[in-house]
């Protein structure tokens, strides 16, 4: 009796599995014939197509889709004369987001010669930036492959939770859209001593210090998703206002180990460069005059193997 139970449950849960799978598997894709580029959109799937050839493509967080909003990825592909896709988030998306957002891209069946990381200390330490962020699948399109990386990769259930809810969405345009546009145009005028201490108070109150070992891990794996598709990966470390930033150390060292370990790595810690207030729009962002100067003095000579000469 127990026995005959257990296969009705067995049974019961199988099909049941197999019914939901299908539901999913019936909305996924669904958005992929909507196609936006990069300046005008957030997110990166409907940014992105199938079997394209890239020069370059970028990971990082909101300092790095500064390079793409306002029109400013425009510029950047005129600065580089190559074609670049960038796979950067706001709000802070760190190592694990960008892991499954360069993974989904070679999904597609993408190529890139170059990946370029645009490095912020900080995601190598925060869950925040990491398995909690809840702003890197907002503007995104659902796709099975993503929701069974978010499974595999043990996201909270309440990130893929919020995943499954963009099956629902309708205007792709309006959610994915930047909701503060112009701000690159703008101009920091003095370095705030106490916004930098605030900012510091703010990152070291997202700090789980034991977290290094498990998210430095994904440096690996985002390395060897770029070897595995040919391609070569530099990692930048951005310029830093915030002086002696916590764990920039650590970040550093594992980042040169890397470089020295792999012939398709590279690594450039460019944390004391490019101090100037007139590049920035606020203390953390490049605005398009520093855009511009990023791009022709550290990613133009960094694709062309040479040295970054930011000042």
């Amino acid at each position: 009796m127990v026995k005959k139970f257990i296969c009705k449950a067995l049974v019961f849960l199988l099909l049941n599995s197999l019914l939901l799978t299908g539901v999913l598997y019936f909305f996924s894709g669904r958005n992929r014939h909507i196609r936006m580029p990069n300046w005008e959109t957030e997110s990166n799937l409907l940014a992105m197509g199938r079997n394209e050839n890239f020069g370059l493509a970028l990971l990082g967080t909101s300092r790095g889709r500064v390079l793409s909003r306002d029109g400013n990825h425009r510029m950047l592909e005129e600065i580089l004369g190559r074609k670049a896709i960038n796979l950067s988030k706001g709000g802070g998306g760190g190592l694990m987001p960008a892991e499954l957002h360069l993974s989904y891209f070679y999904h597609r069946g993408n190529r890139a010669d170059q990946v370029i990381y645009l490095v912020d200390p900080w995601v190598f330490f925060s869950p925040i930036n990491n398995e909690n962020n809840d702003f890197f699948l907002r503007d995104e399109p659902f796709e099975l492959f993503i929701l069974a990386k978010l499974i595999a990769d043990r996201y909270p259930l309440d990130r893929i939770a919020s995943y499954l809810q963009m099956i629902g969405v309708k205007d792709w345009a309006a959610i994915s859209r930047y909701a503060a546009p112009g701000l690159t145009e703008g101009s920091l005028q003095k370095i705030d001593a106490q916004k930098i201490a605030q900012a510091r108070e703010h990152y070291l109150s997202k700090y789980a210090p034991d977290g290094f070992e498990r998210y430095s891990g994904y440096v690996d794996r985002i390395n060897d998703l770029v070897a595995r598709n040919g391609g070569r990966i530099v990692y930048v470390m951005l310029p830093m206002l915030i002086p002696d930033f916590p764990g920039m150390a650590q970040v550093d060292e594992k980042l040169r180990q890397v470089a020295a370990q792999h012939a398709h790595v590279s690594y450039y810690n460019l944390a004391e460069s490019m101090h100037d207030t007139r590049y920035f729009y606020d203390h953390m962002h490049f605005n398009k005059t520093g855009i511009a100067h990023f791009a022709r003095n550290c990613l133009y000579p960094v694709l062309n193997g040479e040295q970054p000469n930011l000042k």
